[in-house]
Protein backbone atom coordinates (compact mmCIF):
# COMPACT_ATOMS: atom_id res chain seq x y z
CA UNK A 1 0.00 0.00 0.00
CA UNK A 2 1.31 3.47 -0.90
CA UNK A 3 0.17 6.91 0.11
CA UNK A 4 1.15 10.44 -0.81
CA UNK A 5 2.81 12.50 1.90
CA UNK A 6 2.26 16.15 2.74
CA UNK A 7 5.28 18.45 2.53
CA UNK A 8 5.01 20.97 5.38
CA UNK A 9 6.67 24.34 4.73
CA UNK A 10 8.42 24.14 8.10
CA UNK A 11 10.03 20.81 7.14
CA UNK A 12 11.18 22.21 3.78
CA UNK A 13 12.72 25.25 5.47
CA UNK A 14 14.57 23.03 7.94
CA UNK A 15 15.99 20.96 5.07
CA UNK A 16 17.18 24.08 3.23
CA UNK A 17 18.81 25.38 6.42
CA UNK A 18 20.53 22.00 6.89
CA UNK A 19 22.41 22.63 3.64
CA UNK A 20 23.19 26.27 4.37
CA UNK A 21 20.60 27.55 1.91
CA UNK A 22 18.21 30.44 2.31
CA UNK A 23 14.95 29.23 3.77
CA UNK A 24 12.48 31.53 2.02
CA UNK A 25 11.03 29.83 -1.03
CA UNK A 26 8.13 30.10 -3.43
CA UNK A 27 7.25 27.67 -6.22
CA UNK A 28 7.22 23.99 -5.17
CA UNK A 29 7.16 21.18 -7.74
CA UNK A 30 6.76 17.51 -6.78
CA UNK A 31 8.30 14.75 -8.94
CA UNK A 32 8.03 11.60 -6.81
CA UNK A 33 6.02 11.17 -3.63
CA UNK A 34 5.37 7.71 -2.23
CA UNK A 35 5.32 6.04 1.13
CA UNK A 36 4.99 2.29 1.62
CA UNK A 37 3.23 1.68 4.91
CA UNK A 38 2.92 -2.11 4.73
CA UNK A 39 5.28 -3.22 7.47
CA UNK A 40 8.43 -1.70 5.98
CA UNK A 41 8.49 2.04 6.55
CA UNK A 42 10.03 3.10 3.25
CA UNK A 43 9.57 6.32 1.34
CA UNK A 44 10.89 8.35 -1.57
CA UNK A 45 10.04 12.00 -1.99
CA UNK A 46 11.66 14.23 -4.61
CA UNK A 47 10.66 17.85 -5.14
CA UNK A 48 12.11 21.21 -6.11
CA UNK A 49 11.62 24.67 -4.64
CA UNK A 50 12.49 28.06 -6.08
CA UNK A 51 14.33 30.23 -3.56
CA UNK A 52 13.69 33.94 -3.32
CA UNK A 53 17.09 34.51 -4.94
CA UNK A 54 15.81 32.67 -8.04
CA UNK A 55 17.81 29.47 -7.59
CA UNK A 56 15.86 26.25 -7.90
CA UNK A 57 16.87 23.43 -5.57
CA UNK A 58 16.02 19.73 -5.88
CA UNK A 59 15.51 17.95 -2.55
CA UNK A 60 15.43 14.17 -2.18
CA UNK A 61 14.14 12.53 1.01
CA UNK A 62 14.81 8.80 1.03
CA UNK A 63 14.41 5.69 3.10
CA UNK A 64 14.77 2.74 0.72
CA UNK A 65 16.93 0.37 2.76
CA UNK A 66 16.25 -1.33 6.10
CA UNK A 67 19.88 -0.60 7.06
CA UNK A 68 20.18 3.19 7.49
CA UNK A 69 23.97 3.08 7.94
CA UNK A 70 24.39 1.18 4.68
CA UNK A 71 22.01 3.54 2.87
CA UNK A 72 23.79 6.64 4.13
CA UNK A 73 27.16 5.25 3.03
CA UNK A 74 25.81 4.47 -0.42
CA UNK A 75 24.31 7.94 -0.86
CA UNK A 76 27.57 9.58 0.25
CA UNK A 77 29.62 7.54 -2.23
CA UNK A 78 27.16 8.25 -5.05
CA UNK A 79 27.27 11.96 -4.19
CA UNK A 80 31.07 11.96 -4.12
CA UNK A 81 31.10 10.28 -7.53
CA UNK A 82 28.68 12.88 -8.87
CA UNK A 83 30.89 15.68 -7.53
CA UNK A 84 33.98 14.03 -9.03
CA UNK A 85 32.33 13.90 -12.45
CA UNK A 86 31.30 17.55 -12.14
CA UNK A 87 34.79 18.62 -11.11
CA UNK A 88 36.29 16.83 -14.11
CA UNK A 89 34.24 18.33 -16.90
CA UNK A 90 31.06 16.23 -16.90
CA UNK A 91 28.10 18.57 -16.67
CA UNK A 92 26.35 17.53 -13.47
CA UNK A 93 24.33 19.57 -10.94
CA UNK A 94 26.15 20.96 -7.91
CA UNK A 95 25.36 19.06 -4.71
CA UNK A 96 25.21 20.85 -1.39
CA UNK A 97 26.91 19.68 1.77
CA UNK A 98 25.89 19.55 5.39
CA UNK A 99 28.41 19.63 8.23
CA UNK A 100 28.87 15.86 7.90
CA UNK A 101 28.84 15.37 4.15
CA UNK A 102 26.40 15.36 1.26
CA UNK A 103 23.75 13.33 3.08
CA UNK A 104 21.69 14.87 5.85
CA UNK A 105 19.38 13.12 8.28
CA UNK A 106 15.73 13.88 8.87
CA UNK A 107 12.80 12.29 10.69
CA UNK A 108 9.85 12.59 8.33
CA UNK A 109 6.43 11.11 9.10
CA UNK A 110 8.10 9.38 12.04
CA UNK A 111 10.62 7.63 9.74
CA UNK A 112 14.39 8.29 9.96
CA UNK A 113 15.35 9.38 6.43
CA UNK A 114 18.29 10.64 4.43
CA UNK A 115 18.10 13.90 2.55
CA UNK A 116 20.18 15.52 -0.22
CA UNK A 117 19.99 18.86 -2.02
CA UNK A 118 21.31 19.88 -5.43
CA UNK A 119 20.82 22.54 -8.07
CA UNK A 120 18.03 22.04 -10.57
CA UNK A 121 19.58 21.74 -14.04
CA UNK A 122 16.61 22.03 -16.38
CA UNK A 123 13.82 19.89 -17.77
CA UNK A 124 14.52 16.27 -18.64
CA UNK A 125 14.67 15.21 -22.28
CA UNK A 126 11.40 13.64 -23.39
CA UNK A 127 12.19 12.13 -26.83
CA UNK A 128 15.00 10.07 -28.31
CA UNK A 129 16.45 10.42 -31.83
CA UNK A 130 19.55 9.28 -33.69
CA UNK A 131 21.66 12.38 -33.06
CA UNK A 132 20.84 12.36 -29.38
CA UNK A 133 21.66 8.64 -29.14
CA UNK A 134 25.15 9.39 -30.50
CA UNK A 135 25.69 12.18 -27.97
CA UNK A 136 24.55 10.03 -25.05
CA UNK A 137 26.99 7.30 -26.06
CA UNK A 138 29.75 9.87 -26.31
CA UNK A 139 28.92 11.21 -22.83
CA UNK A 140 28.87 7.72 -21.32
CA UNK A 141 32.31 6.99 -22.78
CA UNK A 142 33.76 10.19 -21.31
CA UNK A 143 32.40 9.21 -17.91
CA UNK A 144 33.76 5.67 -18.23
CA UNK A 145 37.23 6.93 -19.15
CA UNK A 146 37.32 9.28 -16.16
CA UNK A 147 36.01 6.71 -13.73
CA UNK A 148 38.29 3.87 -14.83
CA UNK A 149 41.39 6.05 -15.04
CA UNK A 150 40.81 7.29 -11.49
CA UNK A 151 39.71 3.90 -10.09
CA UNK A 152 36.37 5.26 -8.89
CA UNK A 153 34.33 2.87 -6.76
CA UNK A 154 30.98 3.12 -5.00
CA UNK A 155 30.71 -0.29 -3.39
CA UNK A 156 27.38 -1.50 -4.77
CA UNK A 157 26.08 -2.92 -8.03
CA UNK A 158 23.80 -1.41 -10.67
CA UNK A 159 20.39 -2.23 -12.12
CA UNK A 160 21.83 -3.54 -15.38
CA UNK A 161 24.48 -6.22 -14.81
CA UNK A 162 24.62 -8.48 -17.85
CA UNK A 163 26.14 -11.37 -15.89
CA UNK A 164 23.65 -11.45 -13.05
CA UNK A 165 20.37 -10.00 -11.86
CA UNK A 166 19.18 -6.99 -13.83
CA UNK A 167 16.03 -4.99 -14.44
CA UNK A 168 15.67 -6.05 -18.09
CA UNK A 169 15.99 -9.82 -17.71
CA UNK A 170 12.69 -11.53 -18.53
CA UNK A 171 14.08 -14.98 -19.33
CA UNK A 172 12.13 -16.62 -16.52
CA UNK A 173 8.89 -15.22 -17.96
CA UNK A 174 10.03 -16.37 -21.42
CA UNK A 175 10.43 -19.94 -20.18
CA UNK A 176 7.00 -19.93 -18.57
CA UNK A 177 5.32 -18.56 -21.68
CA UNK A 178 7.09 -21.10 -23.88
CA UNK A 179 5.52 -24.01 -22.05
CA UNK A 180 2.57 -23.35 -24.37
CA UNK A 181 2.42 -26.30 -26.78
CA UNK A 182 1.31 -24.09 -29.67
CA UNK A 183 4.68 -22.35 -29.73
CA UNK A 184 7.47 -23.80 -31.88
CA UNK A 185 9.29 -25.92 -29.32
CA UNK A 186 12.26 -26.59 -31.59
CA UNK A 187 12.95 -22.85 -31.82
CA UNK A 188 12.35 -22.43 -28.09
CA UNK A 189 14.91 -25.14 -27.30
CA UNK A 190 17.52 -23.51 -29.55
CA UNK A 191 16.97 -20.13 -27.88
CA UNK A 192 17.26 -21.64 -24.40
CA UNK A 193 20.49 -23.48 -25.26
CA UNK A 194 22.01 -20.34 -26.77
CA UNK A 195 20.90 -18.27 -23.78
CA UNK A 196 22.80 -20.53 -21.40
CA UNK A 197 25.86 -20.69 -23.66
CA UNK A 198 26.08 -16.94 -24.04
CA UNK A 199 25.44 -16.21 -20.37
CA UNK A 200 28.12 -18.72 -19.36
CA UNK A 201 30.51 -17.15 -21.89
CA UNK A 202 29.89 -13.70 -20.38
CA UNK A 203 30.46 -14.99 -16.86
CA UNK A 204 33.70 -16.74 -17.82
CA UNK A 205 35.39 -13.45 -18.78
CA UNK A 206 33.48 -11.15 -16.43
CA UNK A 207 36.18 -10.73 -13.78
CA UNK A 208 38.82 -9.87 -16.39
CA UNK A 209 36.87 -7.01 -17.95
CA UNK A 210 37.45 -3.34 -17.02
CA UNK A 211 35.11 -2.24 -14.25
CA UNK A 212 34.50 1.08 -12.49
CA UNK A 213 31.82 3.28 -10.96
CA UNK A 214 29.13 4.33 -13.46
CA UNK A 215 26.08 6.60 -13.30
CA UNK A 216 23.97 3.51 -13.83
CA UNK A 217 20.85 4.95 -15.46
CA UNK A 218 21.86 7.35 -18.23
CA UNK A 219 18.44 7.49 -19.90
CA UNK A 220 16.89 10.61 -21.43
CA UNK A 221 14.84 10.96 -18.24
CA UNK A 222 18.08 11.73 -16.39
CA UNK A 223 19.50 14.14 -18.97
CA UNK A 224 18.96 17.79 -19.82
CA UNK A 225 19.90 19.09 -23.27
CA UNK A 226 21.37 22.51 -22.51
CA UNK A 227 22.73 24.91 -25.16
CA UNK A 228 26.30 24.00 -24.24
CA UNK A 229 25.86 20.24 -23.95
CA UNK A 230 24.14 17.39 -22.16
CA UNK A 231 23.75 17.58 -18.38
CA UNK A 232 23.45 14.28 -16.50
CA UNK A 233 21.65 14.12 -13.17
CA UNK A 234 20.20 11.55 -10.76
CA UNK A 235 22.98 9.27 -9.51
CA UNK A 236 20.70 7.25 -7.23
CA UNK A 237 21.39 4.08 -9.27
CA UNK A 238 25.14 4.69 -9.57
CA UNK A 239 27.28 1.68 -8.76
CA UNK A 240 30.26 -0.39 -9.88
CA UNK A 241 29.85 -2.12 -13.23
CA UNK A 242 31.76 -3.82 -16.01
CA UNK A 243 32.02 -1.03 -18.56
CA UNK A 244 30.91 -2.97 -21.63
CA UNK A 245 27.90 -4.24 -19.71
CA UNK A 246 26.92 -0.65 -18.92
CA UNK A 247 27.52 0.29 -22.55
CA UNK A 248 25.37 -2.43 -24.11
CA UNK A 249 22.58 -2.63 -21.56
CA UNK A 250 22.00 1.09 -21.34
CA UNK A 251 22.48 1.49 -25.07
CA UNK A 252 19.65 -0.99 -25.63
CA UNK A 253 17.56 0.75 -22.97
CA UNK A 254 18.06 4.05 -24.78
CA UNK A 255 17.16 2.52 -28.13
CA UNK A 256 14.06 0.58 -27.14
CA UNK A 257 12.52 2.13 -24.03
CA UNK A 258 12.66 5.90 -24.59
CA UNK A 259 9.77 7.79 -26.20
CA UNK A 260 9.87 8.59 -29.92
CA UNK A 261 9.04 12.00 -31.39
CA UNK A 262 5.40 12.25 -32.41
CA UNK A 263 4.85 10.75 -35.84
CA UNK A 264 8.20 8.90 -35.96
CA UNK A 265 8.10 5.44 -37.50
CA UNK A 266 8.76 2.67 -34.93
CA UNK A 267 11.42 1.07 -37.15
CA UNK A 268 13.65 4.13 -36.66
CA UNK A 269 14.56 2.62 -33.29
CA UNK A 270 16.93 0.28 -35.13
CA UNK A 271 19.15 3.31 -35.83
CA UNK A 272 19.56 4.28 -32.18
CA UNK A 273 21.84 1.59 -30.77
CA UNK A 274 24.34 1.85 -33.67
CA UNK A 275 24.38 5.62 -33.18
CA UNK A 276 24.84 5.24 -29.40
CA UNK A 277 27.71 2.80 -30.00
CA UNK A 278 29.37 5.07 -32.59
CA UNK A 279 29.28 7.94 -30.12
CA UNK A 280 30.84 5.76 -27.44
CA UNK A 281 33.59 4.36 -29.67
CA UNK A 282 34.48 7.87 -30.86
CA UNK A 283 35.79 8.44 -27.32
CA UNK A 284 36.71 5.03 -25.91
CA UNK A 285 37.88 2.05 -27.98
CA UNK A 286 37.32 -1.47 -26.69
CA UNK A 287 39.98 -4.12 -26.25
CA UNK A 288 39.56 -7.33 -28.22
CA UNK A 289 38.32 -9.17 -25.14
CA UNK A 290 35.84 -6.37 -24.34
CA UNK A 291 34.56 -6.41 -27.93
CA UNK A 292 34.01 -10.18 -27.80
CA UNK A 293 32.17 -9.87 -24.49
CA UNK A 294 30.10 -6.94 -25.78
CA UNK A 295 28.95 -9.03 -28.75
CA UNK A 296 27.84 -11.84 -26.43
CA UNK A 297 25.96 -9.36 -24.24
CA UNK A 298 24.40 -7.63 -27.23
CA UNK A 299 23.15 -10.77 -29.00
CA UNK A 300 21.81 -12.22 -25.74
CA UNK A 301 19.90 -9.17 -24.52
CA UNK A 302 18.90 -7.75 -27.89
CA UNK A 303 17.32 -11.09 -28.74
CA UNK A 304 15.58 -11.51 -25.38
CA UNK A 305 14.92 -7.85 -24.61
CA UNK A 306 12.33 -7.79 -21.86
CA UNK A 307 9.64 -5.80 -23.67
CA UNK A 308 9.80 -8.28 -26.53
CA UNK A 309 8.75 -10.88 -23.98
CA UNK A 310 6.35 -8.93 -21.74
CA UNK A 311 4.50 -5.60 -21.53
CA UNK A 312 4.52 -4.38 -25.16
CA UNK A 313 1.37 -4.90 -27.25
CA UNK A 314 3.35 -7.04 -29.70
CA UNK A 315 5.28 -8.93 -27.01
CA UNK A 316 5.28 -12.71 -26.76
CA UNK A 317 3.09 -12.47 -23.66
CA UNK A 318 0.39 -10.42 -25.40
CA UNK A 319 0.44 -12.55 -28.54
CA UNK A 320 -0.02 -15.72 -26.49
CA UNK A 321 -2.85 -14.08 -24.54
CA UNK A 322 -4.56 -13.30 -27.87
CA UNK A 323 -3.80 -16.84 -29.08
CA UNK A 324 -2.11 -15.33 -32.14
CA UNK A 325 0.36 -18.18 -32.41
CA UNK A 326 1.41 -17.42 -35.99
CA UNK A 327 2.67 -13.99 -34.90
CA UNK A 328 4.15 -15.45 -31.71
CA UNK A 329 6.15 -18.02 -33.66
CA UNK A 330 7.35 -15.38 -36.10
CA UNK A 331 8.59 -13.39 -33.11
CA UNK A 332 10.39 -16.46 -31.75
CA UNK A 333 12.08 -16.92 -35.14
CA UNK A 334 13.25 -13.28 -35.09
CA UNK A 335 14.59 -13.77 -31.57
CA UNK A 336 16.56 -16.80 -32.69
CA UNK A 337 17.90 -14.94 -35.74
CA UNK A 338 19.08 -12.10 -33.50
CA UNK A 339 20.67 -14.60 -31.12
CA UNK A 340 22.74 -16.26 -33.88
CA UNK A 341 23.60 -13.05 -35.74
CA UNK A 342 27.19 -13.14 -37.02
CA UNK A 343 29.62 -10.73 -35.37
CA UNK A 344 29.93 -7.81 -37.78
CA UNK A 345 32.78 -6.13 -35.94
CA UNK A 346 30.66 -3.17 -34.81
CA UNK A 347 32.28 -3.17 -31.35
CA UNK A 348 35.78 -3.02 -32.86
CA UNK A 349 35.43 0.13 -34.95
Amino acid sequence: MEKKLNLPEEMIRSVLAMFGLETAFGELTEYINWHSSDGEQLLKVIFSVRLESGRRIVVKILREDDDPVKERGKIEKQSEFSAFMRNNGIRTPHRYRTGRGYCGELVFEGIPCHVTAEDWCGEEITEINTGLSYRIGELMARMHVLSFKNQCEIGCGTLFSAAGWNDVDAFEQFCKLCQNEYLDQAVVRQICVLHDEKLNGIREVWDRLPKAAVQGDISINNLTDAPDGLIVFDYNNAGDEVLVSDLVMEGLLTAYEMDLPEGAAPHCREEFFPAFLSGYLSVRKLSSEEADAAWLIYTLYHSLWFTRIVYNDDSLEKLVEKEDYSAANRLLSRMLADMIETDDGRFRK
